[in-house]
This record gives structure tokens, sequence and C-alpha cells, in this order.
């Protein structure tokens, strides 16, 4: 049979009846449509007479692509929950509104006024809650005799499974605990927690593994020591160094009490040690140079007999982040990695000013000492490259790339994304931060609306505008990939929390459900933290 030519048309008929009735089981040219073919130059093919099983079989097979397809579909869905429960933003769904699924309430409320400050870390997928202390707006001085408020909240390092509200396990604590790293939105994570406790004559460090088990063991401070939690787990102590220093003599005030500014020429030097938790053994060790400075930051706050403000020139402080500790003083100011390394110290800095470090994840960060440059720096303190503005830390979608950087301007409107290497791509300068860096989309904030700005270009996709703003503050975002939740908290007593979901391709709003407080994404569950307690949003 020749091979049918590629330029002719090939019509296919479907032709009712028995094919034997057409002649030689319709051979080619026995048929009587045959000739009319032909004669038209084209060569009608029949649809096969299968047998009732084969046809059937056909359709089983269409069953199956279709089921396949779907199963496919429901693996996709699968996976990207799965990478959603990785992430600190991440929610394994928003594509329905969620409901309340648990409650555990605390062992003693916040009160209706106070401010939610509850600390908390993530531990193998476990909320954390640290002891907290009550928050007010207005700090007293001890002259006026008003007692401390009892703290809120539980009163042992409790573990909270998110998914089911079940406490996995308590820890009690002693006297007077300081325990991290810690944050207060369920961003960061750590594989140990340590806490400082006891009285100042017997400090003790607690350290907590993710399963809840426990070392103590004691500080051994000296006069002149003092020990904090670090980053990673680590706990750090500081000590002044050499001799003490006479105060300076008091300013001179005038007769409505403003004085002549207090510089201080000398001072101590800080030795900052990290050190492992459970043996005490020294990991790293680095020293802090006094640098003559004002004497604001060596006032201690209502530390006088009568209520007022005392100079002390050996006060000195330590606070951790997730890959930082930073120390403040009286004349002192350094910020250092979880390895000890100085990263204030990268780059150029000007004279007389401190420089101030920024986490801005995936170990790197942004240090700027108030020019309108900012040296982004790595782990080991090496100047990856310099950028225009204050680059901020932005919550990123773990279906996201890292490429982009988003600083600040110089003149405090809008933001650019940038490069690592310094290149900006765009501009935004309506919109006063980003809340979410998406595959697809960075959203951001323009007071009362959210943007959705192309990745690439910065070119608006979508606006969505908040029906009635007033007297709600907008607190953070969480993300399932498809959908982003804004949480909204009330800033005054009249309004109520609000979460919100927005889908990232369209910006139309899918659903908003009433919050009483914080919402924190943990292992891709949603739980609120509100005054009287955890709630498990699913």
């Amino acid at each position: 049979m020749p091979r049918p030519d590629p330029q002719e048309p090939v019509v296919f008929e479907l032709v009712e009846g028995d094919p034997a009735e057409d002649g030689a089981g319709g051979a080619e040219g026995t048929g009587p449509d045959d000739t009319g073919a032909a004669a038209s130059g084209r060569r009608r093919l029949r649809l096969p007479d299968l047998p009732r099983r084969t046809w059937l079989t056909v359709a089983a097979v269409a069953a199956v692509v279709a089921v396949t397809l779907t199963t496919a579909g429901l693996v996709r869905d699968h996976q990207r929950a799965e990478l959603m429960r990785t992430s600190p933003v991440g929610v394994a769904s928003l594509a329905d509104p969620p409901e309340e699924v648990w409650t555990l309430p605390f062992d003693r409320a916040f009160g209706r006024s106070d401010f939610v400050d509850q600390p908390t870390v993530v531990m193998d997928g476990l909320l954390v809650l640290l002891p907290t202390v009550r928050r007010d707006y207005f700090v007293l001085p001890p002259a006026t005799g008003a007692a401390d408020p009892a703290p809120a909240g539980f009163d042992d390092v409790t573990a909270v499974d998110p998914a089911s509200g079940e406490v996995a396990w308590q820890v009690p604590v002693g006297e007077d605990p300081e325990c991290g790293p810690s944050g207060y939105d369920a961003t960061i994570r750590t594989g140990l927690l340590t806490c400082v406790q006891g009285p100042p004559d017997a400090r003790e460090v607690l350290a907590i593994q993710p399963d809840g088990g426990t070392s103590l063991r004691r500080a051994g401070l000296s006069d002149d020591e003092q020990l904090v939690p670090g980053p990673a787990g680590l706990v750090v102590r500081l000590r002044r160094l050499g001799d003490p220093v006479e105060p300076p003599p008091a300013p001179v005030c005038d007769p409505e009490g403003v004085c002549d500014s207090l510089l201080l020429t000398e001072g101590r030097d800080v030795r900052v040690t990290g050190e492992d938790p459970l043996t005490g053994a020294e990991l790293w060790r680095e020293r802090v140079a006094f640098e003559p400075r004002e004497a604001a930051s060596c006032f201690t706050p209502w530390t006088g007999t009568d209520g007022a403000q005392e100079l002390d020139l050996d006060h000195v402080t330590a606070s951790a982040g997730a890959e930082t500790v930073a120390v403040e003083g009286c004349g002192v100011q350094a910020t250092l990695s979880a390895d000890g390394v100085r990263l204030d110290t990268a780059g150029e800095r000007q004279a007389g000013r401190p420089a101030w470090v920024t986490e801005l994840g995936s170990g790197r960060f942004a240090v700027e000492s108030g020019s309108s440059t900012s040296f982004l720096v790595d782990g080991a303190g090496a100047v990856l490259g310099t950028v225009a503005g204050y680059p901020q830390p932005v919550e990123a979608s773990p279906d996201a790339p890292d490429d982009l950087l988003f600083p600040s301007s110089m003149n405090g409107a809008g933001f650019d994304a940038v490069r690592e290497d310094g290149t900006v791509l765009w501009t935004e300068r309506y919109a006063t931060r980003v809340l979410l860096s998406a595959r697809d989309v960075v959203v951001a904030d323009r007071g009362s609306k959210l943007v959705g700005l192309d990745r690439d270009t910065g070119a608006e996709v979508w606006e969505w505008e908040h029906d009635d703003p007033r007297g709600l503050g907008l607190f953070r975002t969480v993300t399932d990939g498809e959908t982003v939740a804004s949480v909204y908290l009330p800033q005054d007593d009249a309004a109520r929390g609000e979460l919100v979901a927005i889908d990232l391709a369209t910006g139309k709003e899918r659903w908003a459900v009433p919050v009483a407080g914080p919402v924190v994404a943990v292992d891709g569950n949603l739980v609120a933290i509100t005054p009287n307690g955890l709630h498990g949003l699913g």
C-alpha cells in the first residue's frame, strides 16, 4: 500500500451497518461510497467497529487518566502543605475560613487593658510559651509604692501541640527566670532553650530539650558578672574588665531642669563569652572596648530610693535574637553572631556613631551606622555588598525565590527591590513596608490598602482595601502559597481583631473571620494568642 500523501486531507466518516454489506469486509474501492470519494480526491476512513469489551477498556483507561490527574493534583496540594509546614509563616491551607477547634486557657489571664506580650519559640513543631510578666503602658517608679502586677500566662515553660492543643510537656522554672531565644510572633526556632533563673547570689542555667528533657547547673557568677540566654541555645556571660572608674561631676542644670550634656570619656571594657549551656564550657570570647559616649546609656531607670534615676557606669545588658546577641551598656555597644563573630564592625563606620545590625535570615545581616548605605554581611563578618537604604527582614513564602532584599528608602518613603549585588530591579514609593515575599508577587502595605506587586517588575497586579480599618493595626501575614491572610489587631477597646484572606493571584477577598489576639503559624497550623489563653484555628 502506498504511503498516503501527507498533504492529502483525511476525512473520517462514521458508517452505520454491517461492514460485510459493503463488500469484502469493507475493502478499499469496493463500497458504494468509494467511487464518490475517489472522484472528489479524498479518502474516507471509517472508525473501527470494535467489540463492546474494547470500548469498555477505552472507557476504563479514560477513567484511570482522570483519576490520575486528580491524584496528581492532590499530591501537589499535599506537597505544598508539607512545604508550608517548614516556614514560620506557612499554613497548610487557607482555602476555607478557619473555625476554633481547641482552646487552652492560661494559668492567669491577661487584664483587659494589658497588651498580650507573650514570648514564644518553636521547638520540633511545638509552640513553646515562656514565662511572662504583665505589661502596662505606664511604668511607675518604686517611690509610688505600687506593687508589681502578678505575671500573666502560664506558670511554667509550656509546650503545646498546635494541631490538637494538647500540652506536650511543662517545665517548672525558678525565681526571676529569663529564657531564650524567643520572640513574639513564633518565627524563632531553636533546638535548645535556655533559662537563667534563681536569686542573684545563686543563679542557675536550665537547658530544655525539644522533648522536655532538662539539664540544670550552677551559673558560678562572680560579683561583677551576669549571665543571659543567647542565640541558638547558648548562654552569654558578661563581665566588666579593669578597675572601677570614678564617676564624672554632675551636670549643671538651670532652674527649669535643663541640664548640660554629660560626656563620659573613661570607662571599662566588657568581655563577652559564649558558653555551652549544658557544660559551661567556653565556646568563644570577645572583648568590647569602651568608647567615649554621652551618658544617656548609663542611667538605670528608677533605681534610686526616692524614685530618681542613678548613674551606673557599669550598666550593661544583652538581648538575643535568632542568630545574634546584642550587647549594650554604658560606653559599649556590639552585635555578635552565635559563633562569636563581631558583626557591627563590618564595613565602614561613621566615627562616634554605633552601628546597627539587622537579621535578614539565611545567615545574612544588614549593618548600618547612620549613613545612607548599608552593608550586607554574612555570618563570618565578610561584606557581601552594599545597598542604598536600610534593609529590613521580610517574611517569605517557602516557595518564593530568595533573591531580593527590600531596603526602605533614605527619606522613609517606600522601598526598593534589590538584588544582593546592589542592583535595583524596581522601586515602590507609596507602600510603607513589605508584608510578604511570595512566589509571583510581593505583598505590600499602603495603609488601609494592600497591594500585590509583580515580583520581577514591581507593576501593580492587584489592590485590596479594608472596608473599615478604623481602630485596627496590621500585625503580620501568613500564607499557604495561594492565599495571604492578614492579621489586624485592635488598637483600642472599641475595635475587634480580624483575619482576612486574600487571593495572591487576583487580590480578591476570600473570607474574613474575627480574632481576639495575635495569630501565629506553627507547623502549618494557626494559633490565636488571646488575653485568656490559646485558641487553635482549623
